[in-house]
Parts: C-alpha cells; structure tokens; sequence
C-alpha cells in the first residue's frame, strides 16, 4: 500500500468530519447540553489535529496514483476512525459504557440503525442530529468506496459510462478519492432534504421529518417507528417508500436520473428490487392476513427489502416467519446503493457466467464472454464474486456459534449473524445481548461484524486479486 497516498486522503477525510461535528457541538451548546457539547468539541478537535498533522507530513511530497489495495487501506482507516471518534458522543447517552457507546456509532455508520440505549432513553437533539450524520458519511463512504474498488479491480459499474464530471474517475490520485464522496454526499443530503420537506408539510415536527428522511434515503434507522407520536399516514407512507426505493438502488443511476432516466428504469437491478417487493408483499399478505391494508404491507416489504424496517412495527415483525425475513433481508439490495452493496449484482454476474459455461459444454471450443448489460465481465471479478459467497457462508457460521457460546439461542444467533453482516435492523437480534454471559465482548463482535459487512467482502477479497 502507498502509506502517502492513504495519509493525505485520511486528512482530507478528517477534515470534512470536524465539520457537522463542530455544527452538532455548537447545537449542543445552544441547547445548554455542556457535557454533551464537549465530547462533541473532542470530536472536532482530535479531527482537526489529526487532519492538520497528516496534511503537513504529505506537503511537497509527491504522491502517485492509487491502487485497489490502496483504496481499500484507506476505507479500513476510515472505518476505523469513523467508528472511535463517532462513538465518542454517545458516552453520556450510554452511561459512559464504552462497548454500548461504540456499537450506537458502528451501527448508525453502517446504516444499520439498532440501538442497544435503554428504550425510555431521550436523546438530545445534538445526538440525534449525531446520528443522521453517521448514517450519512458512512453511506456516501461505502457507496464511495465500492465505486472506487470495482473501477480499480478492472470491471464495470452499472452507470458509470454516463458522462458526468462529478462521478467520471479515469483514475485515482488523492483527489479523485473524494469525488464519488463529495458527489454521493451531496445526493444523499438532497434526497434527504427533498423528502424531510414532504414530510413537514405533511405535519410531521423538524424531528420526525429529519429522522425519517435520512433513515430512508439511507436505509438506516436514525431512530424506531414507534418513538413516533402518531403513526405516519398514507401520504407520509407513499414518501418514504419512494425514498426507500431510492436509497435501494443503483446510486450512481439515480445521481444521472434527470440526464438518463431510462437507464435506471430499465435496469436489472431496479427491475429485481421492484420484483422482490411485489413478491414479498403477497407472502406478507398471505401471512398477516387482513390485519394490515395493501398500502401497509407495501411499506412493510420495501423496508425489509431495503434492510431498513424503519416502515415495520414490531407487532407485525413478529407475526413474519423467519425464513421470509432471512431470504428478502439478504437478497435485497442493489449495486451501489446505501442498502449496503452489490448483492443482485454479483447474482447476475454468477448467472452470465453460468450461462457461459453452459456454452463451452455444448461447444467446448468457443470463444465467450461473461457480461452484463453487454458489458465484458473480467475474469479477476468473477473469481472475487465467488469469494464473497464462500467467504460470507463461512463468517456467517463462524459468528452465529460465537453469538450462541455468548448467549444466544439458535434463532437469534442466526439472525444476529445475517442481520449484522447484511446491516440490515430488520434481521439483526439484539435482545439476547444484554442478557448474555459478557455483554461487552457480544456488543464489539457485533460492532466489528457490521463494519465487516459495511466494507464489504469484495473490497477485501480485490487485495489479493489487484496487481
């Protein structure tokens, strides 16, 4: 790894956080929060510092451009300093439990959005605004990150052909580390923004339409449905499924929506969300029966397909049998979207590439090609597709039988597992965790698994395939 090149990137990195840290600081102050406000001021300053320190080690030095082993060094770092230096508002809320305090930021980062907090825990608004934050510089990192990984491992994004300066990387030095950032940020806060403003005028207070939002354009969960003095209504409803839609696909697409708007509606990935969600809505139905509308179950189904739930009650969560909820829960998701990765993608690469080798059996000498929307599918890809489905059967065991030796019954291990690498509220099992042996082990195993499923095994698995 170029150690210049994953400085100079950190620095910039860490600039750009000191930023909605001193505005969540400045809130707290306003609100008379001094506690609070100063481990906001912590925040800013380590952020500040380090930023100035690792710019003034890289000046004049000259830096060569980044490899694929170099982007994934620095989502590593980034992940890492996201998930200390976020979790350091949170100690107060969490009764300066370090472990609880480190999961309520890991989660909010990865988009996951469960919270370990006491369930008659208020949080100030400065916290909460702390937690949108997170849910949105950990999805414009990973969606940025997947970007810049695949590019550099030598195969192609669904949507990046289009011409767009903001989202055009022919290669990567410093710089261009931030443009898919700055250009995915700034999607996800206008998306954010557009739908918070539906949602005001719909009667919801600052609060509820901030948390909302964010929570679906990002498919987290900035803060449970029920916290929600009334229930939202059909308008409130129809909104935040568009949103959670949005936040479900092609993220790259939906930033060239106006330039190209029949590519993101003719595209496999979004036509394979629509369909899941049509599917998943009629075993719903068949399984709740007549205890919730058709406008319900829709909302229900988009929110396990998008890994959020933030549409789902827990009354109705439980009446949805197990299989239903770990099948829709894992399979949802399309490439490079906040929903947390390419899982639909790589399911269409495997089916190209099986139908090719169908081919060479009927024809053992012909010359194909494995492709995607007529685009060659290099063979360095493929073989990180496959370590990702094998990788992600054998870490999924692994942490369910660690989750059981601390505590957990066979369900919620298994849950837990898939819930916490897929990032995914709707599956994750948090119950047991509190009640289990040694809590704080469970809550940074569960911590470290969801920002394993937050850098996703192929960005791991492109160390070993990149030159």
């Amino acid at each position: 790894m170029n150690s210049l090149v994953l400085i100079r990137a950190l620095s910039g990195f860490l600039a750009f956080f000191a930023i909605p840290s001193a505005l969540c600081a400045a809130w707290a102050f306003a609100n008379d929060h001094y506690e609070q406000a100063s481990l906001f001021i912590l925040v800013v300053t380590t952020s500040v510092v380090m930023s100035g320190v690792f710019s003034i080690a890289t000046q004049n030095r000259k830096i060569s451009n980044a490899k694929a082993k170099d982007v994934v060094g620095f989502l590593m770092l980034a992940w890492g300093v996201l998930a200390i230096l976020g979790s350091l508002p949170f100690l107060e809320v969490s009764d300066f439990r370090p472990a609880v305090a480190l999961f309520e930021a890991v989660s909010c980062a990865t988009t996951t959005g469960t919270s370990l907090l006491d369930e008659d825990t208020l949080l100030p608004a400065s916290v909460l605004a702390w937690r949108g934050v997170l849910h949105i510089v950990g999805a414009a990192l990973s969606i940025g990150g997947m970007i810049m990984v695949v590019r550099l491992v030598g195969s192609s994004v669904p949507g990046l052909d289009t011409t767009t300066t903001a989202l055009t990387l022919p290669g990567a030095s410093q710089r261009s580390f931030f443009r898919a950032f700055w250009a995915i940020g700034s999607l996800l806060l206008a998306l954010s923004s557009v739908v918070a403003f539906f949602l005001l005028m719909d009667g919801h207070s600052m609060r509820e339409a901030y948390g909302l939002a964010v929570s679906a354009i990002t498919t987290g969960q900035v803060f449970p449905i029920e916290e929600i003095g009334e229930a939202p209504d059909a308008f409130s409803r129809i909104i935040l499924i568009i949103a959670l839609l949005l936040g479900s696909l092609n993220a790259i697409l939906v930033f060239n929506i106006f330039r190209t708007p029949m590519k993101l509606l003719k595209n496999y990935e979004t036509l394979a969300v629509v369909a899941l969600i049509f599917i998943l809505s009629a075993l719903i139905a068949v399984q709740l029966g007549s205890e919730e509308g058709p406008l319900s179950i829709l909302a229900i189904s988009t929110s396990i397909v998008s890994t959020s739930g933030i549409l789902i009650a827990p009354s109705s969560l439980a009446e949805i049998s197990v299989p239903t909820l770990l099948f829709f829960g894992f399979i949802g998701g399309a490439a490079i979207s906040a929903t947390g990765g390419m899982k639909i993608y790589r399911m269409l690469v495997l089916l190209s590439q099986t139908g090719r080798e169908f081919s060479r059996l009927a024809q053992p000498n012909a010359v194909a090609n494995t492709s995607t929307d007529a685009v060659v599918i290099p063979s360095r890809f493929i073989l990180t597709v496959w370590a990702y489905l094998v990788a992600f059967a054998v870490l999924c065991i692994g942490f369910a039988c660690l989750y059981a030796l601390l505590g957990a019954n066979f369900e919620q291990a298994i849950m837990s597992a898939l819930g916490a690498i897929t990032n995914s509220a709707v599956l994750l099992r948090i119950d047991w965790v509190q009640a289990g042996d040694m809590p704080a082990l469970a809550e940074l195993i569960l911590s470290f698994c969801m920002i394993l499923g937050r850098l996703e095994l192929l960005l791991l698995a492109s160390l070993l395939f990149s030159e």
